[in-house]
This record gives structure tokens, C-alpha cells and sequence, in this order.
């Protein structure tokens, strides 16, 4: 039997399927659900037969976003972890949620992800969690933001991989050798550290709870998927072959990064 990688890999935001519980109140349509997620990464980071781990969910972010703390709610946060406004600042609900519509989907999707999680975090063969995302190409809110790297890997520290001001999710030491790994692989500059993202709560939430090492990964929509145009659910034609050729790659990284998660 083949020996699978000791990786937790989780996906938290490659949902695409709003729940028929609160269908009546959703005001968004498939394709601003599509434009919102971290589509196709289910497929971009497919490594179900080749890891001890795979987590992901059918739930859009939009709907139950899960790399946000339970209490990150609204009318404090919009973007907290049942929003009121997309990343495009449109509407989700005709009318807010109440309470109890909420518990009913943190009972749903938020619960069993985390129990997912935090029994996969438990196997002491497991070196290593990645939770991984894709980002626009460019900051929304922000035009003049300069272009965004084709990843950014993050440990909550600064652009060295160093400590700033909070406890990191990963050592520097780990997060150099792999965006040197990534590097080797992707060419040189493709990687930035914590920038834009330090990472988020499912990184802090798992790395200091569960005391392995977590590291966020982003990558660059632009690298696989196209920025105009509808999209489909899953990849097709062209954009399959590409999705499948970027999996391939990320594999290879995964295999190595396997070795410096071990010394």
C-alpha cells in the first residue's frame, strides 16, 4: 500500500452549492458565488490519493465563510463568518439571518469542518497543515496596489517568514525552505511571504491549538483561471488541462516540502 504524504490539506472557501435551508433569502447569483469563492481550488488542490488529509466543504464563503472565528459576525464585520455584503459589495440576504437560520449552519458545515480538522491535527504522523486559498490578481479596493506574486505563503509573521508581533503558525526556517521549494518550481519571484496575506483564522486557530505547524497558501487566480467571462463550476476544456498541469506542479512541491517538514 502506498505510504501517503503526512500533510493535512484543507479548502475551506472552493464551496460552491448554497444550502436550500436559506436559498429564499439569497440574493446572489451563481456567478457572483463563483467570482466570491476560491473556485476550481478543489480541483487545483485535488491530492486526495496522494495525502493522509484532504478537508473541504460544498459550502460557499459567502454563505458560511470558514476561515473566520464564530463570534466574527455581523454588523460589526460584513466579511466575517456569515456575511452581509460579497467581495464585490453586493447584498447576499434580502432579509438578515436570524439566530437561529446561523447556529443551524454552524451545526451544518462550520462544526463538522472544525471536527474535521482538529481530528486530522491529532494523528502524530501528521508534520504539517496547509490551508489553502486563491486571491484575486490585484486588490479589489485598491487600484494602485502594486500586482499581487503568483503565491503568498503565510505564518502570520513578517515578509522574512520572521516574528512580528504575534506567536507564528510555522517557523521561519520551514517557511524559507519553502518558498524556496515553490521557487525551484514555479521560477524565481513568484513567492512572497505574508504578503498580502499573513494568513488567516484557521492557521492561528489550528497552529496554536493543536501545536503542528500551519502555513496559509494562496495562490494567484490569473495562474489558472480565466478573469473575464462566465464561469463554470468546474473547469473544463482548456482551463482543465491547466488546472490539472498546476496540480502536477503543486504535487511535486508537496512531495518535497514532505522532507523539510521532517528534518
Amino acid at each position: 500500500m502506498k505510504t501517503k504524504i503526512p500533510l493535512i490539506i484543507s479548502i475551506p472557501h472552493g464551496g460552491d452549492r448554497v444550502p436550500e435551508e436559506v436559498k429564499e433569502k439569497f440574493m446572489l447569483d451563481q456567478q457572483e458565488v463563483l467570482r466570491d469563492g476560491d473556485t476550481w481550488t478543489r480541483e487545483l488542490f485535488d491530492f486526495e490519493v496522494e495525502v493522509k488529509y484532504l478537508i473541504t466543504t460544498e459550502v460557499p464563503r459567502v454563505v458560511v465563510d470558514l476561515n473566520r472565528g464564530k463570534r466574527d459576525l455581523p454588523p460589526e464585520n460584513f466579511d466575517g463568518v456569515v456575511k452581509t455584503k460579497s467581495v464585490f459589495l453586493n447584498q447576499v440576504w434580502k432579509d438578515p439571518l436570524e439566530t437561529g437560520e446561523r447556529e443551524a449552519l454552524f451545526k451544518a458545515y462550520y462544526d463538522p469542518y472544525f471536527n474535521k480538522l482538529h481530528d486530522a491535527a491529532g494523528d502524530r504522523e501528521v508534520k504539517l497543515g496547509i490551508d489553502c486559498h486563491s486571491m484575486l490578481p490585484e486588490d479589489p479596493f485598491n487600484k494602485d496596489a502594486e500586482k499581487r506574486p503568483l503565491f503568498c505563503i503565510s505564518n502570520r509573521g513578517g515578509q522574512m517568514g520572521e516574528e512580528l508581533d504575534e506567536p507564528l503558525t510555522a517557523t521561519q526556517d520551514l517557511m524559507v525552505e519553502i518558498k524556496e521549494i515553490f521557487e525551484d518550481v514555479f521560477g524565481q519571484g513568484s513567492v512572497r511571504l505574508n504578503d498580502p496575506f499573513k494568513g488567516g483564522y484557521i492557521t492561528k486557530h489550528m497552529a496554536w491549538k493543536k501545536g503542528i505547524p500551519w502555513i496559509q497558501l494562496e495562490v494567484n487566480r490569473i495562474l489558472y483561471m480565466p478573469m473575464e467571462g462566465k464561469l463554470s463550476v468546474h473547469p473544463g476544456g482548456k482551463d482543465k488541462e491547466r488546472v490539472e498541469g498546476i496540480n502536477r506542479k503543486l504535487l511535486t512541491c508537496l512531495k518535497r516540502i514532505q522532507g523539510s517538514s521532517e528534518e
